[in-house]
């Protein structure tokens, strides 16, 4: 199945690494235009620039300023807005010290970046999906928001939020053209994990750290492009029939029925 993304604009908020680079490429190859922000400079958007259609925007997007550039940005230089890709995120600065070591100030930091730069990026950016009339905005999720563990309790209730938050704006917007769904990563091999994995390049030992460590039951960590894929798939057409939808994407380890 071939997706094509000729004639579509596209936004992209943490593009700079990972799952949010392996979008802009994503998004990129299948024709879209695509604007790409991070809080600095960065060599593979400015590599990828050189032979896509794609801009970077060096600003924070997750500040109601930034947010605001970002699309204005996004905006003069394709002239219109057809897909959103929230994918700003942190994890707690905390993590895994415990709920009480949390300060009211880093759940503060949690709640800015993880939900009010959606808030933000998606409300500066309404009024021309809206004028889109075939929009598509993916929010991009985590496992934790669904499957929480006592290890990162700011990050999986604000991903919770982005998960509710979602929901609500695909029945309200649906009628006016514009589908929202998130995706859910599960270990994804990206720069959060490789402080715990093995080195690189042994593929037995990383794959054995997957099924003996994490249960995996697919017996690898999913690779930034898998989660890409998806959504270029949620941007596009051929999912034209997907609003208020969660794609969890986590090699198998949510065993829940959700």
């Amino acid at each position: 199945m071939r997706i094509s993304l000729e004639g579509k604009a596209a936004l992209v908020t943490g593009g700079a690494r990972g799952i949010g680079l392996a979008a802009v490429r994503a998004l990129a190859e299948a024709g879209a235009q695509v604007a790409a922000t991070s809080r600095a400079g960065s060599e593979a958007l400015r590599e990828l620039a050189a032979s896509r259609p794609v801009m970077h925007i060096p600003v924070n997007a997750a500040t109601a300023s930034g947010a605001q550039q970002a699309v204005a940005a996004a905006v003069a230089r394709f002239g219109r807005l057809d897909i959103l890709v929230n994918n700003i995120g942190a994890t707690d600065p905390s993590a895994g010290a415990g709920f009480t070591a949390l300060t009211d100030r880093e759940w503060g930091e949690m709640l800015e970046v993880n939900l009010m730069s959606v808030i933000r990026v998606t409300r500066a950016a309404l009024p021309y999906l809206l004028g889109s009339g075939n929009a598509s905005v993916v929010n991009v999720s985590t496992m934790n928001a669904i499957m929480p563990i006592p290890f990162l309790f700011a990050y999986s209730a604000a991903k919770a939020a982005v998960t509710n938050l979602t929901m609500n704006l695909a029945e309200t917007y649906a009628a006016q053209g514009v589908r929202f769904n998130t995706v859910v990563p599960g270990p994804t091999r990206t720069d959060l994990w490789a402080g715990r994995m093995p080195e690189s390049g042994d593929e037995e030992a990383v794959r054995a750290f997957a099924r003996e460590q994490l249960g995996i039951p697919l017996g690898r960590l999913a690779e930034p492009e898998d989660v890409a894929h998806l959504i270029v798939f949620l941007a596009s057409d051929r999912a034209a029939m997907i609003t208020g939808s969660d794609y969890i994407i986590d090699v198998g380890l949510v065993r829940t029925i959700h």
